[in-house]
């Protein structure tokens, strides 16, 4: 019923006309065992102990793992679309490289799957404009990428919230670093005569937590937009008769569960900022105490 629901909501929304598809990939219980195939393979070659046994381990874990099905196989083609467009950034007609370009775009896009293969995420892609979703796992947040696939081909303002996304994610990080190394605390006077560089780290630091949360901020309007737009497709199909009211429930747990999941990730980083930064200036206050106090000492 998912599966044609989904079908029917690209259709109702004119997504499809606009290219936008749905695949999925099957999950594979061997996908999950790479990690740890992986990181046993590494402490055994760091401590010199790899044998034949870990060799054939590790190949066979990746060759169980790498099995894909026909349906795998169309999901790993939109995957590597959007590989060559988002680096590219031209059209899909030339967005095609050489013979060893493409390679290395079909490996990251097989890379890219095995996530898929855990079963552990669900994205659309506003390059390549089609959603991918893990098989019999995270099912019901097709909606929820619908609704992405619905901002990015809607208006200028929606488009300008998802693209905004990779600042969303980098930003955070810079305001951090540019705080913790800013070697004035937070409650040190500003001076008059301070390079407009300094006032501007000054200005980072103080407002940290802030600043961290207006940079997220896009990212996680988008994210409950997406939601709500995609559940509001559900819920046609549910008034339609084409998805039940069971499946709907699922929908929209789904959907609270991902936009909370994103205001928590938000909050964090807002006040791991903060008190990172408490921490830094309690240590250099500490220090520049002592020292003060040794220096005291002396010229007594």
């Amino acid at each position: 019923m998912l599966s044609r629901a989904t079908q029917e909501g690209l259709k109702d929304t004119g997504l499809y006309d606009k290219g936008v598809r749905a695949f999925k990939i099957n999950v594979n219980p061997s996908a999950s065992k790479i990690k740890k195939a992986v990181g046993d393979f590494l402490y055994k070659a760091i401590t010199n102990k790899v044998d034949e046994e870990t060799l054939e381990g590790l190949k066979s874990t990746f060759e169980e793992a790498t099995t894909y099905t026909k349906q795998d196989k169309r999901a790993i083609a939109a995957l590597k679309e959007e590989i060559k467009l988002s680096i590219s950034g031209k059209t899909k007609a030339g967005a095609l490289g050489g013979e060893f370009l493409d390679s290395i775009h079909d490996m990251a896009a097989r890379a890219q799957a095995l996530i898929f293969k855990e079963g552990s995420n669900a994205c659309y892609l506003p390059h390549a404009n089609k959603i991918v979703t893990p098989d019999k796992v995270l099912q019901t947040s097709v909606f929820h990428e619908m609704g992405h696939a619905l901002n990015n081909n809607g208006g200028i303002l929606l488009k300008s919230l998802q693209k905004a996304r990779p600042l969303a994610q980098i930003l955070p990080g810079a305001i951090l670093l540019v705080s913790l190394l800013n070697k004035r605390k937070t409650t040190d006077q500003q001076n008059e005569n301070d390079s407009k560089i300094q006032k501007g780290a000054d200005f980072v630091k103080r407002n940290a937590g802030k600043l961290t949360v207006a940079a997220m901020a896009p990212m996680v309007i988008e994210e409950g937009i997406a939601s709500l737009r995609g559940q509001g497709v559900a819920k046609k199909l549910v008034e339609k008769g084409s998805l039940s009211k069971e499946l709907f429930k699922k929908v929209k747990q789904t959907n609270l569960r991902s936009f909370a999941s994103y205001a928590l990730a938000m909050a964090t980083a807002a006040a791991g900022t903060k008190l990172a930064i408490h921490v830094k200036d309690s240590i250099q206050k500490k220090y520049e105490d002592k020292k003060l106090a040794k220096l005291q000492a002396k010229n007594n």
